[in-house]
C-alpha cells in the first residue's frame, strides 16, 4: 500500500489514574532492530519435546484458557536496557491453568498448542482476565474506527477524528481460524466480552451484539464447543476483536495453534498421522515486532489521516520474532524435521528459503505437505536452486505466505542434493555446526527487507550427526493421501472442486452462483483512509448512513449481501483494484483457489466508475456538491444492484462484468496452494477466483448429503469474510455473511445442548 512513512517520535508520557485501578504510561522511544542481538537464544518448542510451549491434548472434558497480561522473555538474554535490568516484555497471551497471571517471566507467550481429534468435539472455556497495567495497549487503541470500543460505551457509531483512547476493561473474543463450526461459536468480531478487571473508565455494555456462550459461563467468559468434523488440518486460534484484532492478536500476542488430527487417517509409513513427532514436529509462528529501548513492545500509532489519529494502514516491524522469541536459533541434526508454519504478522508477507550466508549456498529444499485445510495429495517441492526449466514446470524457489496462512512443511537437513553442494563449497570440510538462515525476501510497504534484519527469520544450527531416519521422505515421490478409502473416507484424496492443471472447475462441478466482488482502497489526504470489500462498510449502509445496499438483507442490525445456500457451490471472482496484495479469508469453511488472471485495470476502472449513478444526498468532499453520475462514491456499495444483470454479466455482486477487460492467461494455483484453503493471496491487477462449497470438505461431488452436522446460522449467527492484514480488517475491510441452511438437512449437533 502506498503512503508516507509515519513519523516515529518520542511520545509524551501520560499518566492516568482512576478508581484506584492504578496507572499506565505511554510507550517510550523506539529501538532500532539493528541494535538487537540475533541468534542468541533457542527457539521455544513444544513442552512434549522438553520445551516451553504449552501443549494440551484435548479430550471430551473442558479446557480452560485464560487470557492474561504477563511478561515473556522476547528479547535476547544478552539484551541490556539503558537503565536497570531486562526482566521480560509485557504481552497478552492464552494460558492453561491458573486464572491469575504468572508471577515470573515465561519463556514464550505463543500458545498453547491444542491437539484435537477429528469427530471428537472440543469444549473450551475462554476466560477474559486481561489487564493493561503494563503493556501499552491503551496507547494503541483508535476509537475513531468502527470498533467494539465505542460499542462498549453505548455509542452506535464512532466519532471521526476522535483523539481519545479507550479506557474501559480490555475486550476480547477468540476465533478458531479455519474451523468449520456454527457461526455463533466462530468467534466473530462482534461476539466480544469484557474482562472482569475494570479499566480507568467504566463501560455500560459488557458483551458485544453477537456474544454467545454455552450455558454455565461467567460474565467474562465464553464457552465454545467445536464439532471437529472437518479433515485433519493445521488450524490456529486468535483474538478477533472488532477494531482491535491488530492490537490483541497479531501484536500483543493472543494467538495459539489448534492441530486437528485424525487417527483413522491412513498416511505413508513414517508420516505420523497424529502430527506429534516429538522433537521432530516444531511449530513456527512467524511475526514481526518493534520494541522500545526498555525492551517493551512499541506499536507506531501516529496516523496518516486526521480522520483516524492513531491507525496506521500497514504495520511492519523491523524485528522478526519466531515462537515469541526475537531471532532464535534451533539445533538440528542431519535428518528430516516437520514444521507447522503460521504467518501471524499484522501485514508482513514472507518469501522463505534456507541459505548458508558464509558460502552463499541455498538449501536444503522444503517440501509442502499440507495447506490451511489439510494434507495435500502429494508433497510439493520448494527449491531455491530451481532451474529455468523447473520454474517453467511450476517449481517455486521460495514459500510465500501472507498473514493468516498456514503450511505444513518437511525439511531434510540430510538432503543429498544440498549436501553435495554445501560439501563442495567448503572443500569437503563442512563446519560443525553449519549455521543456516531462514531467509525472507518479500517486500512490504517499506520496500525490500533489510539484509541485516528483516531478511533474516531464524537460524538453524545443523550438526554433523546423521541418525538413521525412518520418517516419511517426501523426495521419494510417494503420495501422502493414498486414495484408498476407509469406511469413513478418512484417507481419500482431496475432493477436487477445481482442476489444478487448467484452473477451471473440476469435472462434474457446476457453479450455482458466480459472484464478482471488488477490493477497493479509499484515499485520504495523507494516504489510505480505509480499504473495503466490494466498496461496502461492515454495516452494509450506504454513504448517507441511512439507506442500505440495494439487494441486501437485514440480519441483527447489519445489512448482508453474501448469503450462500447450504449444499451449493459458488465461484467468487474477487477483483483487486488496489496497489496491494491482500490475503482474503473466509470464516466457517475451507475453499479451493481456482485461478488468477490479469485484467486491464484502466478499462475496468473506467467501466466501474462510470456505472455509479450519482447521488443527490451524498456530498463529494472534493467539490462540495452532490455526486454526479459516473463518479466513484467511496463506501457507497457496488455501483449496480447486487443481483445479476446484463451489465454484471449475470453475476452477483453489483459490479460491471470483468470479462471484457480480462487480459493474459489464466494461472492455476501454485502447486503448494492446490489444496483446501481458508486464506488466499490476491494480487493487484488480477481477478482471483475461488470455488466455495457450503458443505464439508470430504463429501463427494454430487453427493446427496452435502450438509453439516449443525445449522450454520443458528440464532441468526453470521460469519465474516475479510482481508487478514489485520490493520485492514480493523478498519472496515471486512463484511458479515451468512450461510443459509437447507431445511431438509439432517442434524446431529444442536444449539442449546451440544454447543
Amino acid at each position: 500500500m502506498r503512503y508516507c512513512k509515519w513519523l516515529l517520535s518520542t511520545v509524551v508520557v501520560i499518566v492516568i489514574s482512576a478508581q484506584g485501578v492504578g496507572a499506565f504510561a505511554a510507550q517510550g522511544t523506539p529501538l532500532s532492530g539493528k541494535k538487537i542481538p540475533q541468534f542468541v537464544d533457542p527457539l521455544p518448542v513444544l513442552d512434549l519435546a522438553g520445551g516451553t510451549m504449552e501443549t494440551k491434548i484435548a479430550d471430551p472434558g473442558e479446557i480452560t484458557l485464560n487470557m492474561l497480561e504477563f511478561k515473556a522473555n522476547m528479547m535476547p538474554s544478552t539484551f541490556v536496557p539503558p537503565t536497570g535490568t531486562y526482566t521480560g516484555t509485557w504481552v497478552f497471551g492464552y494460558r492453561l491453568g491458573p486464572t491469575t497471571a504468572p508471577t515470573t517471566t515465561v519463556d514464550t507467550y505463543v500458545g498453547p498448542v491444542i491437539v484435537a481429534t477429528r469427530h471428537v468435539p472440543t469444549q473450551i472455556r475462554y476466560v477474559n482476565n486481561l489487564t493493561a497495567n503494563h503493556i501499552f495497549w491503551r496507547d494503541w487503541t483508535d476509537v475513531s474506527l468502527h470498533s467494539a470500543f465505542h460499542q462498549a460505551v453505548g455509542q452506535p457509531m464512532p466519532t471521526v477524528g476522535d483523539t481519545n483512547h479507550y479506557m474501559g476493561p480490555v475486550l476480547a473474543v477468540p476465533h478458531l481460524h479455519g474451523g468449520e463450526d456454527p457461526a455463533i461459536v466462530d468467534g466473530g468480531p462482534e461476539a466480544w466480552f469484557a474482562s472482569n478487571v475494570p479499566g480507568p473508565m467504566p463501560i455500560t455494555i459488557y458483551h458485544g451484539p453477537a456474544y454467545y456462550t454455552k450455558a454455565g459461563a461467567a460474565s467474562n467468559e465464553a464457552i465454545y464447543r467445536y464439532p471437529n468434523t472437518q479433515e485433519a488440518a493445521p488450524l490456529w486460534f486468535h483474538d478477533h476483536l472488532l477494531g482491535g484484532t491488530r492490537l490483541n492478536a497479531t501484536f500483543a500476542g493472543l494467538a495459539g495453534a489448534y492441530a486437528l488430527t485424525d487417527p483413522d487417517l491412513v498416511l505413508p509409513t513414517g508420516l505420523d498421522p497424529v502430527g506429534l513427532g516429538g522433537r521432530l514436529l516444531i511449530p513456527l509462528v512467524i511475526q514481526d515486532r518493534m520494541f522500545d529501548t526498555n525492551g517493551q513492545l512499541y506499536f507506531p500509532n501516529i496516523g496518516i489521516n486526521p480522520e483516524h489519529p492513531y491507525w496506521v494502514p500497514e504495520f511492519v516491524g523491523d524485528t522478526i520474532v519466531v515462537n515469541g522469541k526475537v531471532w532464535p536459533y534451533l539445533n538440528v541434526d542431519r535428518q528430516r524435521y516437520r514444521f507447522y508454519v503460521i504467518n501471524g504478522s499484522n501485514s508482513r508477507p514472507y518469501e522463505m528459503f534456507l541459505q548458508d550466508l558464509t558460502s552463499g549456498v541455498k538449501g536444503p529444499r522444503m517440501w509442502v505437505i499440507s495447506t490451511d485445510g489439510g494434507y495435500l495429495d502429494s508433497p510439493v517441492v520448494i527449491d531455491p536452486n530451481a532451474t529455468g526449466q523447473q520454474k517453467k514446470a511450476g517449481v517455486q524457489k521460495s514459500l510465500t505466505m501472507m498473514p493468516g496462512e498456514r503450511y505444513g512443511i518437511i525439511i531434510d537437513f540430510a538432503d543429498p542434493v544440498w549436501l553435495t553442494a554445501i560439501t563442495a563449497a567448503y572443500g569437503g570440510t563442512v563446519p560443525n555446526p553449519l549455521n543456516l538462515i531462514l531467509r525472507n525476501t518479500a517486500a512490504t510497504v517499506d520496500g525490500n527487507p533489510k539484509a541485516s534484519t528483516e531478511r533474516r527469520i531464524m537460524q538453524f544450527r545443523v550438526s554433523a550427526y546423521a541418525p538413521t531416519d525412518t520418517s516419511y521422505n517426501p523426495a521419494s515421490g510417494n503420495p501422502i493421501r493414498t486414495g484408498t478409502n476407509s469406511p469413513n473416507f478418512d484417507n481419500q484424496k482431496i475432493v477436487r472442486l477445481v482442476s489444478t492443471t487448467t484452473g477451471t472447475l473440476a469435472a462434474g462441478v457446476t457453479a450455482d452462483k458466480t459472484r464478482e466482488l471488488t477490493l477497493v482502497e479509499i484515499a485520504g489526504p495523507g494516504g489510505p483512509l480505509e480499504v473495503l470489500v466490494n466498496n461496502t462498510k461492515w454495516s452494509g449502509l450506504r454513504s448517507d448512513g441511512t439507506t442500505s445496499i440495494p439487494g441486501s438483507t437485514l440480519v441483527n442490525g447489519n445489512y448482508l449481501t453474501e448469503l450462500p445456500l447450504e449444499g451449493e457451490t459458488e465461484v467468487w471472482e474477487i477483483v483487486n483494484t488496489t496497489m496491494d496484495s491482500h490475503p482474503i479469508h473466509l470464516h466457517g469453511l475451507q475453499f479451493q483457489l481456482m485461478n488468477r488472471q490479469p485484467y486491464d485495470t484502466k478499462g475496468f476502472m473506467t467501466a466501474y466508475t462510470s456505472a455509479f449513478p450519482g447521488s443527490a444526498t451524498i456530498i463529494d468532499p472534493m467539490t462540495g456538491l452532490p455526486y454526479a453520475p459516473g463518479v466513484f462514491i467511496p463506501g457507497d456499495g457496488p455501483p449496480l444492484s447486487y443481483g445479476p444483470s446484463n451489465a454484471s454479466g449475470h453475476k452477483y455482486g453489483g459490479n460491471p462484468n470483468i470479462d471484457p477487460v480480462l487480459v493474459g492467461v489464466v494461472a492455476p494455483p501454485l502447486a503448494y496452494e492446490a489444496g483446501w484453503k481458508d486464506t488466499v493471496i490476491m494480487h493487484p491487477g488480477e481477478v482471483s477466483r475461488i470455488a466455495v462449497r457450503i458443505a464439508p470438505q470430504d463429501k463427494a461431488i454430487n453427493a446427496t448429503d452435502l450438509y453439516w452436522a449443525y445449522v450454520p446460522n443458528a440464532l441468526d449467527g453470521v460469519y465474516v469474510w475479510h482481508c487478514h492484514i489485520t490493520d485492514h480488517e480493523d478498519n472496515e475491510m471486512m463484511r458479515p455473511d451468512m450461510f443459509m441452511p437447507n431445511p431438509d438437512a439432517l442434524r446431529s449437533y444442536f444449539q442449546g445442548s451440544d454447543y
